[in-house]
């Protein structure tokens, strides 16, 4: 995973749900789909100061 893509898809998006979905178009093949819930989840909750 290129983590330039990944750090900008984070900071673009302002939902967990919004996260997931353009992450699952850059990586439609990403086999474990949880993952990227609980890491959308950890970066909304990083921006929000939480």
């Amino acid at each position: 995973m290129n983590s330039a893509t990944t750090t900008q898809t984070f900071a673009e998006e302002t939902t967990t749900a919004e996260i997931v979905a353009r992450m699952v178009d850059l990586y439609p093949g990403w086999e474990n789909r949880r993952i990227l819930w609980h890491s959308a989840m950890a970066a909304i909750a990083r921006k929000n100061g939480q």
